[in-house]
């Protein structure tokens, strides 16, 4: 009762805040995977137009109204909720932002307040919204509404309740607003039907507005353009410039421009970051979350970087898959067979799953359960010009610990993911 209270509060004046920006575009992100890498993209190609303002480290139904607000969470400790709780209408007073763009993520974890689509579309409603995509990232609270135990009919069914509340930021849409939809999640074009605003597609398909072409090459209305970036990325971040550039279309910004202006970007941290590692190594750097997708496609991208050379997989769990989670971690065991030379694994759900896989196939495979174990052989054990992938879940996983301890240069820990006082205490808490 408490919680729905203080949620309410910071909702009302959360709304009282927008109203001090009546004609800023509010430009809302959902997806299972790859929300705050197009979010940032977004906001590269919409700072050559104005002012932007933005949702940094804030998706939910807490974090959203305090970003609107300006309000910081320190520790997220009782404590720290009441100091928030008083600050809200001091900020009401003094927080007078301007911006002339909003761009806001959107997580939704369950079918259910306060965890949904329909309750964070109480807090805000974007004039244009994007639908990246829907996996099994995030599904254990769609479970219980799927009774089928047939392991593939199960995620099928889980995957479209996913799309189908995902879409619900699309179809709330006023007429004069802009739906930005991954044509090539099929999910999606079953919810289509019901959406109407201005509708602009992107994917692979011959079919989509905006078509992504090989090495980040786009189509849109006859014309291609080639997106040149100065960092790595896998195949799958077309899909993040894809849609910054179909929304920016849809305000009014040409995709000439939006490549152009994208060609400075740089993935958030955590996020498939390339750092120079001990003993001549390359570290890539995905250790902010994991799902099954997103480590299919890092893993190729070990692959591919690593060529002749060594390539090790430092792999955590991957976590709030539900019922699914069995089998997404045997699915990455054999991915890793195919991807890696060796495989260092951590968490529980990797030993019960990929471990005796592994070992069943005589493959290097290393578990740990302590971090500290971990990085300890990690660091002695490196070869020579390795190329290391390290990925995992956010919760009691936290590999950027591992990233940290075979850094080249220590200057680059502020790079990292999960900075500051309260993720020190938590990294300090955890095994």
């Amino acid at each position: 009762m408490l919680k729905k209270f203080v949620l309410a509060y910071f909702k009302y004046c959360s709304k009282i805040q927008l109203r001090k920006n009546p004609c800023a575009t509010i430009i809302g992100v959902t997806g299972s995977a790859g929300k705050t890498s197009t979010r940032l993209a977004i906001v590269h190609i919409l700072k050559t137009r104005g002012i932007v303002k933005h949702s940094i480290h804030a998706n939910s139904q807490s974090g959203i109204p305090l970003n609107i607000l300006g309000i910081h969470p320190r520790t997220y400790s009782k404590v720290d909720w009441l100091r928030m709780i008083f600050l809200a209408p001091w900020q009401l007073l003094i927080n007078w932002e301007h911006f002339d763009y909003y761009v806001v993520e959107m997580v939704i974890d369950s079918a259910k307040e306060p965890n949904n689509m329909s309750y964070l579309l109480q807090i805000i409603r974007p004039h244009v919204a994007v639908v990246l995509n829907a996996s099994l990232t995030h599904s254990a609270g769609f479970d219980h509404l799927v009774k089928d135990t047939s392991p593939l009919r199960r995620i099928k069914k889980i995957i479209a309740l996913i799309a189908q509340e995902k879409m619900k930021l699309v179809q709330t849409l006023p007429k004069k607003g802009v739906a930005i939809i991954n044509l090539d999640q099929p999910e999606f074009r079953v919810e289509r039907s019901g959406v109407r605003a201005r509708q602009i597609t992107y994917g692979k398909s011959i079919k989509a507005n905006l078509r992504i072409l090989s090495n980040f090459r786009f189509r849109y209305q006859g014309v291609a353009h080639k997106l040149y970036l100065g960092d790595v990325y896998p195949d799958y971040f077309a899909y993040t410039f894809a849609a910054a550039i179909a929304t920016c279309a849809g305000l009014g910004i040409s995709p000439g421009k939006g490549v152009k202006a994208l060609v400075t970007y740089h993935a958030p941290a955590g996020r498939m970051r390339i750092f120079s590692g001990i003993k001549d190594s390359t570290i890539i750097d995905s250790s902010y979350n994991a799902s099954p997708a997103t480590m299919l496609n890092s893993l190729k991208l070990l692959k591919q970087l690593g060529g002749h050379h060594q390539k090790i997989a430092v792999v955590g769990d991957m976590r709030e898959l539900g019922l699914s989670e069995k089998s997404a971690h045997k699915n990455l065991a054999d991915w890793l067979l195919k991807y890696c030379d060796q495989a260092i694994l951590f968490g529980p759900l990797t030993k019960a799953h990929i471990l005796p896989v592994l070992l069943s196939q005589k493959f290097p495979v290393y578990h740990f359960t302590l971090m500290s174990d971990l990085t300890k052989y990690l660091y002695s054990h490196l070869s020579l010009h390795s190329h290391i992938l390290i990925k995992g879940s956010q919760n009691h996983i936290l590999l950027e610990r591992a990233v940290e301890s075979i850094l080249a240069d220590p200057v680059d820990v502020a790079r990292l993911c999960r900075r500051g006082p309260y993720w020190e205490k938590i990294r300090r808490q955890t095994n």
